[in-house]
Formats: structure tokens, C-alpha cells, sequence
């Protein structure tokens, strides 16, 4: 693709240089039928790919989720409506680290109480 000859008439080796390494039009004409070829091979593969027997039997029945009952917002019916109802929300983990919290001083309290 790249003409490694070098003229000998030229008097500037930069120019010499760029001469050397440009590609000729012959080199860039096979270049695109090359890419043109495989192009057609890969669209071909893409085609077959696309209408074969790629699925296995009964592949509408798989669960496609990673975790297959999983619901962002599922919270326990009772806290429904309540702070703690929006499972993996920031009010979820307020509050049930403030109930650990009352609980720790809880215990606490009766280790201080009780010895």
C-alpha cells in the first residue's frame, strides 16, 4: 500500500519523505474492494445469524431477569404509605437506623440499669 521508493531528483528530503509514504491510487482501489468484500461476507453472517435456529426450545419461558422477583419499590403491606414503605430509599434507611438506634439505647439503658 505505502511506495517505499525514494526519488533521487528530489532536493527536499521532507518532501522526499511525504512522497515515500503516501499511498498510490492503486493501493487505496484494492484497499476498498477489500473492505467492500468483507463487508458483504459480514451483512451475509449478520443475515444468517439473524433468521437461524438461534433460540432454544421454549425460550419465551426463561426468566430474562437477574433476579426474577425482584421489585424496586416492594415493601412489607404494612409500612405501605409510611417512611419506611420505599424499600431502598434514603426515608427506608432513616428510618430503620433511627429504630436501631432507639434499640441500642434501649439496651443500653438496661446494661446500665441492670449491670
Amino acid at each position: 500500500l505505502i511506495n517505499t521508493t525514494i526519488s533521487a531528483t528530489m532536493s527536499n528530503p521532507v518532501t522526499a519523505w511525504i512522497k515515500s509514504n503516501m499511498e498510490t491510487y492503486k493501493g487505496r482501489e484494492d484497499w476498498m474492494v477489500e473492505r467492500i468484500s468483507e463487508n458483504s461476507i459480514n451483512s451475509q453472517k449478520f443475515s444468517d445469524e439473524r433468521h437461524g435456529p438461534f433460540k432454544a426450545h421454549d425460550s419465551y419461558r426463561a426468566e430474562g431477569r437477574t433476579k426474577v422477583n425482584f421489585r424496586a419499590n416492594a415493601a412489607i403491606s404494612s409500612y405501605a404509605g409510611k417512611e419506611a414503605g420505599d424499600a431502598g430509599s434514603f426515608k427506608a434507611v432513616r428510618y430503620y437506623q433511627n429504630g436501631f438506634a432507639n434499640r441500642r439505647d434501649e439496651i443500653l439503658t438496661d446494661i446500665a440499669k441492670n449491670g
